[in-house]
C-alpha cells in the first residue's frame, strides 16, 4: 500500500512592539533557542531564525495536526512574555 507524506513549511516574519529596536545582539541567541524550543513543542522544526533588532523570520516545518492559527498564537505569545520577563 502507498504511503502519503504531508509537511507545511512557513516563513514567519514579525517585529517587536512599535517596531523598536529591542533584539539586541546579546540577547538574540537565547530568543532564538526559545523560539526553536516552541516550535519543536509544537510539532514542528525550526529550519532557520534569523532577524534584526525590531523583527524576526523563522523557517518552519509544522506538524498537519496543529492550525496555523494555534501556533501563531503560541509562538508570539510565549515569546511576547519571554522578553517582557
Amino acid at each position: 500500500m502507498p504511503q502519503s507524506l504531508h509537511q507545511v513549511y512557513g516563513h514567519i516574519v514579525f517585529s517587536t512592539k512599535d517596531r523598536l529596536p529591542l533584539i539586541d545582539a546579546e540577547m538574540e541567541p537565547r530568543l532564538h533557542a526559545y523560539l526553536a524550543g516552541i516550535v519543536r513543542d509544537l510539532g514542528g522544526d525550526a529550519i532557520l531564525i534569523n532577524g534584526m533588532p525590531d523583527r524576526l523570520h523563522l523557517l518552519i516545518r509544522t506538524s498537519k495536526s496543529v492550525s496555523d492559527q494555534v501556533f501563531m498564537r503560541q509562538l508570539k505569545g510565549s515569546s511576547s512574555k519571554w522578553m517582557t520577563e
